[in-house]
């Protein structure tokens, strides 16, 4: 990583009035022109994983034997990466007393938080996260007597202790305000209210230089699809905080789906005024149709897969296959449709369909990391046949600037991934080892597939017994 020239950022904090009082964040004008650094992480003797240091590049991918640490990494990357998100939801639920001091109160949120995402720690040996955002903004993790201990650099200490006091400014202001019911009032204030947390998360983009929306895609999603109609009976507690996120978001979507994915688009053509990616959205549901075989709905009796306008199957009747693959299917085009900026992990997206389908998410995989140039995309695999089709679209990239037409009859240009965005490494033993090879900007699948060689020499043994 080079040397950057910074600047510190400063704001001028003004407050405005309108029925109610409401803090502005303004961001000043920087002298001069800085230079930012791509975010960086680094874990050490965490878990299975003795060290890791890297960039976080757009999409990363991490491949190599069952409690590797593969999931380790991606999780951490996803915790960091959400703290723009989990600060103002805190900030949003947070009582008088959680604001004195409010620093505190944060670092207690971000411990609990800690726990719901990797369990209890109070068995780990010491170890050491450290991520940092850009620009001298670094937040580190370590253990001290069995707790996790959360510490800011300076920079982020200064900004949110800014943020803090706004907060407690406006929380104060509130109280002060005369109580008023009439409808005119509750709007305003309602408006207000809005107003003031859209001026915070803008700080906070600002603050982490964040701006995705954070998604987690966790493995097992088959187990979710077959318990679907019991879903609401699993007691939250029992589930860890990736998981438990994802129910709500699948759940929140479902009704969303009570029609099939054409009608969704005419709909938001309709009632929106959203722009929308119509070449991108139909390649969308052209690959999704193309791996289940069918049609997603969910009705007032439950989710299905629809072969024809009246053969269906319900969901926890379908194949592993479409079970695993239907919310990542349907996230991914719900998140091509709206344009959101978004951060996604997908945990094993191969996981239980066959290597054409594979090729097939791959692609639509790709069409999500192209569908917005800030996307950025994780993928923790096992499967070699995934980094085999990511080199296609790597090298169709790398074609494409010379031949772009004979290319684009290959594979949709939407799909195409170019070489600098990509990271990947083979996670075993505590040890993580780049997979990238720079020079042909293509990843080894070769160096991942020992199971392959395995099998053969053993075979090439068997033969040599046969007379």
């Amino acid at each position: 990583m080079g040397n950057s020239t910074t600047h510190p950022t400063k704001y001028n904090l003004k407050v405005t009035t309108m029925k109610g009082i409401i803090p502005k964040i303004i961001e000043a004008n920087s002298p001069g022109h800085s230079i930012v650094q791509m975010p960086t992480i680094r874990i050490e003797n965490f878990g299975p994983v003795k060290y890791f240091e890297s960039e976080v590049k757009d999409i990363m991918f991490f491949i190599g034997p069952q409690a590797s640490g593969k999931s380790t990494i991606s999780k951490a990357i996803f915790f960091f990466k959400s703290l723009p998100e989990e600060l103002l939801k805190w900030i949003y639920d947070a009582t008088p007393e959680d604001l004195e001091p409010p620093i505190i109160g944060f670092a207690k949120h971000l411990q609990k938080r800690f726990v719901d995402y990797f369990g209890t720690t109070r068995h780990l040996q010491p170890f050491l996260m450290e991520y940092s955002y850009a620009n001298d903004k670094t937040i580190k993790l370590n253990l001290n007597e069995g707790y996790v201990q959360v510490n800011f650099s300076q920079t982020i200490l200064d900004e949110l202790n800014t943020i803090f006091r706004i907060v407690r400014d406006y929380s104060t202001q509130l109280q002060q305000q005369v109580s008023s019911n009439t409808l005119k009032d509750l709007l305003e204030r309602d408006a207000e209210r809005r107003n003031y947390f859209k001026s915070l998360e803008k700080h906070l983009h600002t603050l982490f230089a964040e701006t995705r929306n954070p998604v987690f895609i966790p493995a097992g999603r088959n187990l979710l699809s077959t318990l679907a109609d019991q879903i609401q009976n699993i007691n939250p507690h029992s589930l860890d905080g990736f998981t438990k996120s994802f129910v709500d978001r699948i759940n929140n979507l479902k009704p969303v789906f009570k029609d099939n994915l054409h009608a969704l688009v005419e709909d938001k053509k309709r009632l929106t005024t959203t722009k929308i990616e119509f070449e991108q959205v139909y390649f969308a549901i052209k690959v999704i149709t193309n791996i289940l075989k069918g049609e997603y709905r969910c009705d007032a009796e439950g989710e299905k897969i629809y072969f024809s306008d009246q053969e269906y199957t319900r969901l926890q009747y379908s194949s592993s296959g479409q079970q695993e693959a239907i919310w990542i299917l349907l996230l991914t085009f719900k998140l091509v449709l709206d344009q959101e900026e978004v951060f996604v992990v997908f945990e094993e997206p191969e996981a239980h369909l066959y290597p054409e389908a594979q090729n097939d998410i791959v692609e639509l995989i790709g069409l999500l990391a192209n569908a917005r140039p800030t996307n950025q995309i994780v993928i923790t695999t096992h499967s070699p046949y995934i980094l085999t089709a990511f080199n296609n679209l790597l090298y169709a990239h790398q074609l494409g600037q010379s031949k772009p037409a004979q290319v684009a009859n290959v594979f949709n240009p939407q799909v195409w991934i170019a070489p600098n965005r990509v990271a990947a490494y083979f996670v075993a033993n505590g040890q993580c080892q780049s997979i990238l090879d720079e020079e042909l900007n293509q990843l080894q699948a070769e160096k991942v597939d020992g199971a392959s060689s395995l099998t053969n020499e053993k075979y090439d043994k068997l033969f040599e017994l046969d007379d």
